[in-house]
């Protein structure tokens, strides 16, 4: 196997290129993105693990060019932004995988792994105006039925305008963002010339004038084609608002749910008040504090998730490795708990009054072509289930609910699902994890891809789960946009992979 590591930190690269090379791949190094290119162009790669913030070419545009040349190869960012819109921009400039530094170098070499294994494909949002569809994936512009012939760099500046819908560009701003750094670089006739043919194109298939001129100012998509956009915004925001309507249905049905795993954090206070802990109470005040995290998120209460992330962290913490507590130290620790229970009672009520205002889950599903699969999810959490049936359902997926693992086996050859969706902690004593191995070691369903979806997100449950053979791994609570994506990417690669068997 080999693999292009491109970093310009040397700690980094040496940490890497060791640990590689003891794993037996062929590691080459290029510490610019330029550089790195030079590498894609002249050998094939298995993998590249890319920087973000790289000189010269950064990762994003790295990432995007190898998507525009349609070369399939496996892309990991490596990268020290965390945030959620710096994963999905990685997501959508085509990458497989996103590692945030620092990073454990045992977890990085499991989720390589992982991601070799399952071997490569790309997908990507398709972007709409009108009647024009753009398939970042396929890199082709369709109006209707019809396919539009562009050149590469006129498919490119369409898909800049598609990007930034209501941005006018100069003829500097396009050449800036069309042109690599050591390109000869075209003056605005060659600009001009493109825009030409980009409208010659558009009107011989009876689309009309995509793009208008802004004397003084550069080019910009024609306010038609956006109004058209709107009015087609307006069909997707009845469907917006029958989801809506749909999750303020499931809170409904499942409210008593969230108040019965609130009032036994409440109860066991009140056990530690009268000096009467027991380790099974804890336990299940744990999970009841551990399933909270991941509920509340889905109806977008997101004080009331990290309220009890707190408490489920301060209950695994304050009791870490003790079996007995004196009245006093129970006492103690009832009065430091029972302000983030009150807490969370007051968040969970005063946000459900607002819940209308709270619920854009679904919102995304609109600009994904449909998923066509059968997934079988895994979670004892029943609002987690109903949640993913909102969120994939309208994308047409055919989706099972298992609750309890103990019949995992038997659904899964009942179902034959195309994707598997797994919770680490479950009742009856099985793991999520070991049903993932259990999984990857079974020769009829090894080639299974498996996302692993939950409110563990601290690194050594991680590396366990690409251990024992995850494919994906996202935390609770749910932001859809990158739901779809991975499960897309996933389902995308395992399909042209066994096309090819």
């Amino acid at each position: 196997m080999r693999i292009l590591l491109v970093d310009d930190d040397e700690t980094v690269v040496k940490l890497l290129t060791d640990v590689l090379q003891k794993q037996n791949y062929v590691v080459d190094i290029a510490s610019d993105g330029e550089t790195g290119w030079e590498f894609i162009e002249s050998f094939q790669y298995d993998l590249v693990l890319l920087d973000v913030m790289l000189p010269k070419l950064d990762g994003i545009s790295f990432c995007r060019r190898l998507r525009e040349m349609k070369n399939p190869v496996l892309v990991m960012l490596l990268t020290a932004c965390d945030t959620t819109s710096d994963k999905l921009m990685g997501l959508d400039s085509g990458a497989d995988d996103y590692v945030v530094k620092p990073f454990n170098v045992e977890e990085l070499a499991a989720r390589i792994r992982a991601l070799i294994r399952r071997g490569s494909s790309s997908s990507s949002v398709v972007l709409i105006c009108g009647e024009l569809r753009l398939d970042p994936n396929l890199h082709e512009v369709t109006y209707g039925s019809q396919l539009l012939k562009f050149s590469r760099k006129e498919y490119l500046l369409v898909e800049l305008f598609f990007r930034n819908q209501k941005r006018v560009y100069s003829c500097g701003d396009i050449v800036n963002h069309l042109w690599a750094f050591d390109d000869e670089l075209p003056n605005e006739s060659t600009v001009r010339s493109h825009i030409k043919n980009i409208r010659r194109e558009l009107k011989a298939v009876g689309a009309g004038d995509f793009l208008e001129t802004v004397y003084g100012q550069g080019y910009r998509i024609n306010a038609a084609f956006l109004a058209a956009k709107n009015d087609q915004l307006v069909v997707n925001s009845a469907k917006q608002e029958t989801l809506d309507n749909s999750i303020v249905e499931i809170w409904k049905q499942t409210k008593n749910l969230t108040f019965e795993r609130l009032i036994a954090l409440e109860q066991f206070i009140s056990t530690l008040v009268v000096g009467l802990f027991d380790e099974n109470s804890h336990q299940k005040a744990i999970q009841n504090a551990h399933k909270l995290v991941g509920s509340l998120g889905m109806f977008g209460f997101e004080q009331g998730s990290n309220l009890a992330r707190q408490i489920e962290i301060f209950l695994e913490s304050d009791f870490k490795s003790l079996s007995h507590f004196s009245v006093v130290y129970q006492q103690k620790i009832a009065q430091k708990l029972e302000p983030l229970v009150i807490a969370l009672r007051q968040e969970i009520e005063g946000s459900a009054k607002e819940l209308i205002n709270v619920t854009n889950i679904g919102e995304e599903a609109e600009l994904f072509k449909p998923i066509n699969a059968t997934i079988l999810a895994v979670d004892d959490d029943p609002q987690i289930l109903m949640t993913l049936r909102i969120l994939l359902e309208p994308l047409g997926v055919k989706l099972t609910c298992l609750g309890n693992p103990e019949n995992f086996w038997e659904t899964l050859i009942s179902t034959y699902p195309d994707f598997l969706i797994l919770d680490i902690n479950m009742p009856s004593g099985t793991e999520g994890l070991d049903l993932c191995r259990d999984v990857r070691q079974n020769h009829d369903w090894n080639w299974l891809p498996i996302l692993f979806l939950t409110s563990c997100a601290d690194a050594e449950t991680l590396q366990k789960a690409f251990i024992n053979g995850a494919d994906d791994y996202l935390t609770k609570p749910i932001v859809p946009k990158e739901l779809f994506t991975r499960i897309i990417n996933r389902l995308q690669r395992i399909r042209i992979l066994r096309n090819q068997m």
